[in-house]
C-alpha cells in the first residue's frame, strides 16, 4: 500500500511548478521590451522512483508510481545556428552601409563632379579662351583666361583641402571603432569570468566530473548580457564563437582568437616612428596614419588585424583604398585616397598638357622654356625646387610666375625665322588650344587608370564614384534584408510574445487551480479515511 500522504506531496509539488512557471511567464512579460532578452522556460518531466530490490515484489514496486513531476531548471529558448548565422551577417551590414555613407561624402567633396564641379569650371574656362581668341591683344580678355584658370586651382585646393578634412574625420571614426571594439572585448571577458563563477556553484557535480556545462541550467540574465555584446562584435569584423565547457566563451577574429575565457587580446593603431615636427600633426593618431599612408592595425600579440569584413574594414577600406595608385600598406579598394589620388592626376596632367600647348615642355613633360610656363609648383614659383622635381598635385598646382606677368603671354606664337615668340593677331593659336583640349586623349596618372579627353577623363571618375556608391549600396540592402530575416527568425523563437505568454498564464492558471482542486481531494479522503473508518453505526 502506497503512503498516505503520496498524493499530497504530489499536489503539493505540483502546486508549487504551477507557481514557478506563472512566476517564469510574469518575468518574460516584464521583460517583454528589454533588448537582448531571451525568452525563458520551465523545463519539466514526470518523477519516476523506483527502487528494485531482489523482495520487491510486483505490486509493492506498483505503489512508488505516480510520484508526480518535477523541474530540471529555467531554460532559454534560443538556437545557436540562427545566432550564428545572424553574426555572420552583421557584418556585412556594417560594412557596406559604412562604406556606401563615406563615398557619398567624397561625392559631395567633390561638387558631384560632373554637375557642379570641375567640368563646369572647365566649360568656364574654355568659353573664356574662345572670347579671347577674338581679340588676343585684350589684356582684359587674357586676364579673364588667367583668372579661370586660377578658379581652376583654387578648386583643385579645396579638393585637397576637403579631402584631408575627409579622411581626418574617418580616422577618428576609426579610432572610436577601435576603442568600442576593444570595450567589448573585455566586457565579454569580464561576463566570461562571472559566468564560470556561477557555473561553479550551480553545476559543481558536471565540472568535478570534467563534463561540459555548454547548454546547461546557468544564470541567465548574464548570459544575454553577453551574447549581446557578441552581436556588437559581430558588427566590428567576422567572428567565431565557441562554447568552452566551463561556460565562458572562445571568440576569433578572422582566425585570430581575441577571446578564450579570462584571456583576450586587443587591437590598435600601429604606433610610428617616425620623427616629425610636433606641430605638423595635430596628434598621434594622424602623424601614425601619414607615416605609413595608411592606416596599420595590430593586435596586442603582434599579429596584423586585417578583418576581412566588418566597420573596421569598411573604414581601412575608404582610408587606405588607392586602387592602381596603392603603394605600401594601402589596398586596391576605391577609397578616399584614391579619388584624392585621380585629382592629382587630373592637376598634374591638365597643367602639363596645357603647358605643352603653350610651348613650355615637350611631349614627356620636359621643360624646355622657362618663360611659356602656364602651371607649376608652388615650390618651384618660390625656387626651392627645379620644374619635374615633383609632380603637380590638387595641394601644389599654382598659376605660373610667367603667366601672372604677362596674361597675354599664352596668345603669343613662335616666329620660325626669329625663334622669338610673338602676339598673333588672328587668334588660331587660342582656338587650336582649345579644340586641343577638348579632343585629345591623355593618359591621366600613368598608371592605365584611365587614357581619353579631360571631359572623358571627370565622367570617367563620376562614374566609378556613382558605381562604387551604387554596389555598395546594393549590398548594404541585401545584407540587411538577409540579416532582419534572420533577427525575425531568432525573435520569433527567442523573443517574447505577449499573446503567447497570456496563454501560458492562463494554462498555468488552470494546472495550478486543478492541482489545488486535486490537494482538497485528496484532503476530503484523508479526513474519510481517519474520521470515519471503523464508525460504522455510530
Amino acid at each position: 500500500m502506497r503512503s498516505s500522504f503520496l498524493g499530497l506531496e504530489v499536489s503539493k509539488r505540483t502546486i508549487q511548478l504551477a507557481q514557478k512557471a506563472l512566476d517564469i511567464t510574469g518575468n518574460n512579460l516584464a521583460n517583454v521590451n528589454t533588448e537582448g532578452y531571451t525568452r525563458q522556460r520551465i523545463d519539466v518531466s514526470s518523477l519516476y522512483l523506483n527502487d528494485y530490490t531482489n523482495w520487491q515484489t510486483r505490486v509493492s514496486r506498483m505503489s512508488l508510481a505516480g510520484q508526480g513531476s518535477t523541474a530540471y531548471g529555467v531554460n532559454q529558448v534560443r538556437d545557436a545556428y540562427i545566432d550564428k548565422r545572424y553574426r555572420e551577417s552583421a557584418c556585412y551590414v556594417a560594412e557596406y552601409s559604412t562604406s556606401a555613407d563615406t563615398l557619398k561624402e567624397v561625392e559631395t567633396t567633390l561638387d558631384n563632379i560632373v554637375s557642379e564641379g570641375l567640368p563646369t569650371y572647365m566649360d568656364t574656362f574654355m568659353d573664356s579662351l574662345k572670347k579671347y581668341a577674338e581679340q588676343p591683344d585684350s589684356e582684359e580678355l587674357a586676364s579673364i583666361v588667367r583668372n579661370e584658370a586660377y578658379n581652376i586651382t583654387n578648386l583643385l585646393h579645396s579638393y585637397e583641402t576637403d579631402f584631408k578634412e575627409l579622411k581626418e574625420s574617418n580616422l577618428e571614426a576609426l579610432n572610436n571603432t577601435i576603442d568600442d571594439t576593444n570595450r567589448i572585448i573585455k566586457d565579454i571577458v569580464d561576463f566570461n569570468k562571472r559566468i564560470v563563477k556561477e557555473y561553479t556553484v550551480m553545476a559543481t557535480g558536471k565540472l568535478g566530473e570534467g563534463e561540459s556545462v555548454t547548454g546547461g541550467y546557468g544564470p541567465n540574465e548574464m548570459l544575454d548580457a553577453r551574447n549581446l555584446l557578441i552581436d556588437e562584435l559581430a558588427y566590428m569584423g567576422n567572428i567565431t564563437v565557441y562554447d568552452n565547457a566551463d561556460g565562458s566563451v572562445k571568440i576569433l577574429m578572422d582566425g585570430v582568437e581575441i577571446i578564450n575565457g579570462e584571456k583576450y587580446e586587443q587591437i590598435y593603431m600601429r604606433s610610428s616612428t617616425k620623427n616629425v615636427d610636433q606641430e605638423e600633426y595635430s596628434s598621434d593618431l594622424l602623424r601614425d596614419y601619414y607615416a605609413y599612408d595608411a592606416a596599420v592595425l595590430r593586435w596586442t600579440s603582434g599579429d596584423a588585424a586585417e578583418p576581412s569584413s566588418g566597420e573596421l574594414k569598411s573604414y581601412l577600406n575608404v582610408l587606405n583604398g588607392n586602387g592602381v595608385y596603392k603603394t605600401g600598406y594601402q589596398n586596391d579598394f576605391y577609397g578616399i585616397p584614391y579619388y584624392e589620388s585621380t585629382i592629382d592626376a587630373f592637376a598634374n596632367d591638365f597643367a602639363n598638357f596645357m603647358n605643352y600647348l603653350n610651348g613650355a615642355v615637350d611631349e614627356n613633360g620636359t621643360l624646355v622654356d622657362p618663360d611659356r610656363l602656364m602651371f607649376c609648383t608652388k615650390a618651384y614659383n618660390e625656387g626651392s625646387e627645379e620644374f619635374g622635381d615633383h609632380t603637380m598635385t590638387a595641394s601644389t598646382i599654382r598659376i605660373a610666375n610667367t603667366w601672372m606677368e604677362n596674361a597675354t603671354m599664352i596668345g603669343e606664337v613662335q616666329n620660325p625665322e626669329t625663334g622669338k615668340w610673338e602676339l598673333s593677331m588672328d587668334g588660331n593659336h587660342i582656338n587650336e588650344m582649345v579644340v586641343k583640349l577638348s579632343s585629345t586623349p591623355i593618359e591621366f596618372g600613368g598608371k592605365g587608370d584611365y587614357e581619353g579627353t579631360i571631359y572623358d577623363y571627370l565622367l570617367f571618375i563620376s562614374n566609378r564614384l556613382g558605381q562604387d556608391i551604387a554596389y555598395n549600396e546594393a549590398q548594404y540592402d541585401s545584407a540587411y534584408d538577409t540579416t532582419n530575416a534572420i533577427l525575425d527568425s531568432r525573435d520569433a523563437m527567442s523573443g517574447v510574445n505577449s499573446d503567447e505568454e497570456g496563454i501560458n498564464m492562463l494554462t498555468y492558471q488552470n494546472w495550478y487551480s486543478a492541482s489545488s482542486r486535486m490537494m482538497t481531494t485528496l484532503d476530503e479522503a484523508l479526513d474519510k479515511l481517519i474520521n470515519s473508518t471503523g464508525r460504522v453505526g455510530l
